[in-house]
């Protein structure tokens, strides 16, 4: 090869020949020969050049100047040649990097005397690596950082890597389970604790695609901890389609499955006594039926209405009713089959379904059931209280049409238990729906009239009492029925009733005059009451006018009235409702919306209706202190609420802990016997 074909070779390379003239044995001593350009690497315009080696190293970085002349140095030593990489900077500021191979040239007795080689340009392979670097760091970083667990595989199963988190969860450090099987480093197990048919990342290699999410494994950590997880796993591919591996991409779900079984169990349970809730019964009474259906199985229903809880209840308050509740479900569990279901239907009321239990050997059981509540003694501080329990029961056979109607009869047949006397078991027959009807009718017809007539109605008072500077404390008026024999009715037991003979219009008038009389009468600073107003009542268009005349005849300010609706009757009557509100709104009365929260509609219409105070639902309120969703839930509430400048109020506050939460989150009223029992209204 001539040296016009050797040049064109150097600069298709883009090299140029690199020679130095040894002197003295030193390189320090020596000269730099440029060749083919060669000096263009150092930014110096094109020529041959020739320069020493000072000179040369004037150009190099100066972090780099040390290192090349010792390993140039070390050669010259050696008699042998040298490869290296180092950093020139230009006259104009910029940095390139150049590579060098020479080798070594002595004379005849050996001394050296000069090298020759070639050096060449680096610089895009330098940023180029520089950048690959940057990213992997920068990938590093984010895989010790995030939240969840990586983890890394080959396409045998075998870990390559974890990140941070992985190690944490897993407890295997990285350089420990680099090269184990990835059922080793990350063991999964199912939620009952078995061996999972395929581990996530073996299935991602088997079918070489993303494997989706699965939600129902735990990890079995390196010191036997159990952790549940969601995983998912995604193949790694090479640029020319080779599988390198699988990344596996796990994080801990424990806190998310702990809310999803509690949210599970809280729909299908009463979380005051542990029973399964009406729901939940209704769905075990459709399988019997089923079964009576298909398989030809008898079975027995049982429907339990609890005699004197309700003096327990308004007596003591509900802290005494609840653990009256939880004592006798313990106390019930304990004389039951192990296939028989107890249930809490609502309130008092509680559903036995007695699976495979011909009629005869249920009535022994109910009448059992009767006998231990009947033998129960309750004691709430100083007072010793005893109960007895209506039941009504029912056959379930193939004959039944519906579960509607198999509660419907067991319903009957337990009024037709309590109208017989009470504490008595009563079996359904065909004839007791129609008798059941017309007892209701002539029994709640009678005696509310009779109410009316010999003035049998009182009201009673509980306190709403403020928790921070939001105004003054206000009462709520509440009816009762005191006949001249027999114990105090509670409206859970006549208002039914009233609204199904259109009897609420005329107690609402009743119970708004008897309050504007005794607003207008009280000697004692202004109060404000709030009165509970039927659905009923908010339709009536002449109701309005009612209560303008009381306001007038008793001087009663419309600022001391507040009016309680229920989202239901507003529901049933909402363009009257809004007008009716209005008129009153406008002449200084305030409104509150009860039981705030029960239905899924609640926030949609209340930016529709004029209302001053939201009352929580107590269902949300009881257990509040111990049950974290029911908590949440106060807490939105209470949030959307206050947004909308309205004043909340949380209902059934029975003790000390629950009325700490209420106000911790910042509710504005309480109302239950942790801060005001109810009291008769003074006559």
């Amino acid at each position: 090869m001539d040296v016009r074909h050797l040049r064109m070779a150097l600069d298709a390379a883009r090299m140029t020949i690199w020679d130095t003239a040894i002197h003295d044995g030193t390189v320090y001593n020596s000269t730099v020969s440029w060749q083919c350009s060669g000096q263009c690497l150092l930014g110096l315009p094109p020529g041959r050049l020739t320069q020493p080696f000072v000179d040369f190293l004037s150009y190099v970085h100066p972090d780099d100047r040390d290192a090349l002349a010792t390993i140039m140095q070390e050669a010259v030593d050696a008699g042998t040649g040298y490869e290296v990489e180092y950093r020139v900077v230009w006259d104009d500021g910029s940095l390139h990097w150049l590579a060098a191979k020479a080798h070594m040239h002595c004379d005849a007795h050996g001394a050296p005397v000069g090298t020759l080689g070639v050096v060449w340009d680096i610089t895009d392979r330098k940023l180029a690596e520089q950048a690959s670097a940057r990213d992997r760091e920068m990938a590093t970083v984010t895989l010790r950082a995030i939240g969840e667990g990586v983890i890394t595989i080959d396409p045998h199963g075998k870990t390559e890597y974890l990140n941070r988190t992985a190690e944490q969860l897993t407890g295997w450090a990285n350089d420990e389970a680099r090269g184990q099987d990835i059922a080793i480093t990350l063991h999964l197990t199912s939620e009952a604790g078995e061996p999972i048919a395929e581990h996530v990342a073996l299935r991602c290699l088997r079918l070489r695609q993303t494997v989706a999410p699965a939600s129902d494994n735990q990890l079995v950590t390196r010191a036997g901890r159990r952790i549940a997880v969601e995983e998912s796993a995604s193949p790694i591919w090479a640029d020319n389609g080779a599988l390198l591996g699988v990344v596996v991409v796990f994080r801990d779900v424990s806190h998310e499955r702990k809310l999803t079984r509690q949210l599970s169990w809280n729909a299908s349970h009463d979380t005051l006594t542990g029973l399964i809730n009406r729901r939940e019964f209704e769905a075990r009474i459709a399988e019997a039926l089923h079964s009576a259906k298909e398989e030809g199985h008898v079975h027995a229903m049982l429907y339990m209405d609890l005699d004197q809880f309700k003096i327990v209840n308004d007596t003591c308050g509900h802290a005494a009713g609840d653990l009256l509740l939880q004592l006798l479900a313990r106390m019930l569990q304990t004389q039951m089959r192990d296939s028989d279901v107890l249930a809490r239907l609502g309130g008092d009321e509680l559903g036995v379904l007695l699976p495979r239990c011909a009629i005869d050997q249920a009535r022994l059981i109910a009448e059992g059931l009767r006998q231990s509540i009947r033998n129960f003694r309750f004691v709430w501080q100083d007072r010793t209280f005893e109960l007895g329990v209506s039941i009504g029961m029912v056959e379930v056979t193939r004959h039944n049409k519906s579960m509607t109607e198999l509660l419907m009869a067991a319903d009957q047949a337990c009024y037709l238990a309590k109208e017989r006397g009470r504490n008595r078991v009563h079996v359904y027959r065909e004839s007791d729906q129609r008798l059941a009807r017309r007892l209701g009718e002539m029994q709640w017809v009678s005696r509310l009239n009779e109410a009316f007539e010999q003035q049998y109605f009182r009201l009673y008072t509980q306190p709403i009492v403020g928790l921070g500077e939001h105004g003054s404390d206000h009462l709520e008026v509440l009816i009762r029925i005191q006949p001249a024999k027999g114990d105090l009715i509670l409206p859970g037991a006549f208002i039914p009733a009233a609204e199904r003979y259109d009897m609420m219009n005329a107690i609402d008038r009743w119970v708004i005059r008897a309050v504007c009389r005794h607003a207008g009468e009280s000697a004692s600073a202004p109060v404000e009451y709030s009165i509970n107003l039927s659905g009923t009542s908010l339709a009536d268009e002449s109701l309005h006018d009612y209560i303008v005349e009381q306001f007038r005849e008793f001087n009663v300010a419309p600022q001391h009235i507040c009016f309680e609706i229920t989202e239901t009757a507003v529901i049933a009557n909402l363009i009257k409702a809004q007008e009716f509100m209005a008129r009153l709104k406008a002449l200084g009365c305030r409104f509150s919306l009860d039981d705030f929260g029960s239905g899924l509609s609640s926030f949609a219409y209340l930016k529709a209706l004029p209302v001053d105070f939201l009352k929580i639902d107590g269902v949300f309120i009881r257990d509040i202190a111990t049950n974290s969703i029911n908590r949440a839930m106060v807490k939105a509430i209470n949030e959307v609420g206050h947004v909308m400048g309205l004043r909340t109020v949380a209902e059934y506050v029975e003790d000390d802990a629950t009325l700490d939460v209420v106000r911790d989150l910042g509710v504005d009223y309480a109302q239950g016997y942790a801060v005001g029992p109810l009291r008769p209204l003074a006559p």
